[in-house]
């Protein structure tokens, strides 16, 4: 018994026809009549019988169904016996809040790891993210929405990734000490997809902003630029910003961004190859984050 011989069984028995599961498997009619003498001889019973101009299912044949589609998964599932033992792949999820450069030297980390292959996702928000590792889509996320009450989920806090406000070097805001909001007044704010979760919660603090003018961009990294030519100030997590790659960009805390909880979870699925690779990124994460402190 082979997996040929299972496959035209079961396409004979969905379109009730010899030469139609010829046509559909793409091979003679004869060959289809050989699977199944075969395949007949084996299980010692009769599989189908001729009704009409249609070919039905013998009452045996309706038991032997089942049993051929579970024989066929099980093939399909040892073919990924090999694959299992070769490199493990992980799929990361990251918030689009994150600069390209955190991501770059914490891919150089995984790789020093070795033996790993890894697919970097960007996910639209921390909800997107969530729902994408509960569907399978990938395989560990690093979002600031904590997961509950699933069994099938670990998840870790990292640390807070705190709101920072971004002023190009020259401005004049950078002569205060402290920052509160109405050293806001009259300025222009420039967002990053100010329709998330994140950015609602920073609304409503601005909300006693006076005369404030909004520019709303498509990435972190066309924010930061924006920012150092002088056309607004930004508010972003912290994590989205790196002192290297912006030098004309003065990073300052306003106080009352301090409150807005931003927490960083790193949250994966207990699968026995995802596990050990998944806790050996999470303390990398960690490592390169205090070690920008």
């Amino acid at each position: 018994m082979n997996e040929y011989q299972l496959l035209t069984f079961l396409t004979i028995a969905e379109l009730q026809s010899f030469s139609k599961a010829a046509n559909y498997l793409n091979v003679t009619q004869p060959t289809v009549t050989s699977r199944m003498k075969v395949l007949e001889e084996i299980v010692d019973c009769e599989l189908f019988q001729r009704i009409g101009h249609e070919v039905v299912l013998t009452s045996e044949g309706e038991l032997f169904k089942a049993y051929a589609q579970k024989i066929l998964l099980y093939m399909t599932q040892a073919k990924e016996i090999s694959n299992m033992t070769k490199a493990p792949v992980i799929r990361v999820g990251f918030s689009p809040g994150y600069c390209y450069s955190f991501i770059v030297e914490l891919l150089k980390t995984i790789k020093s790891m070795g033996n790993i292959d890894i697919q970097v996702i960007e996910g639209y928000d921390s909800v997107d993210l969530n729902e994408r590792l509960l569907a399978g889509g990938v395989d560990l996320i690093f979002s600031r929405d904590l997961i509950t009450e699933n069994a099938d989920i670990e998840s870790e806090f990292l640390f807070h990734n705190e709101l920072v406000l971004l002023l190009p070097s020259n401005h004049p805001l950078n002569q205060y000490e402290s920052l509160q909001l109405q050293h806001l007044n009259q300025e222009t704010v420039i967002s990053f997809r100010r329709n998330s979760q994140l950015w609602k919660i920073i609304d409503e603090k601005l909300l006693s902003v006076k005369g404030l003018t909004r520019i709303d961009v498509d990435n972190n990294e066309m924010l930061l630029k924006a920012v150092a030519n002088n056309i607004g100030i930004g508010i972003i997590p912290k994590l989205g910003f790196n002192h290297v790659d912006s030098v004309d960009i003065t990073i300052r805390k306003v106080d009352a961004f301090l409150s807005i909880p931003n927490s960083v979870y790193a949250q994966y699925r207990k699968n026995p190859h995802i596990t050990k690779i998944a806790k050996k990124i999470t303390y990398a994460v960690i490592a390169h984050k205090y070690a920008q402190l």
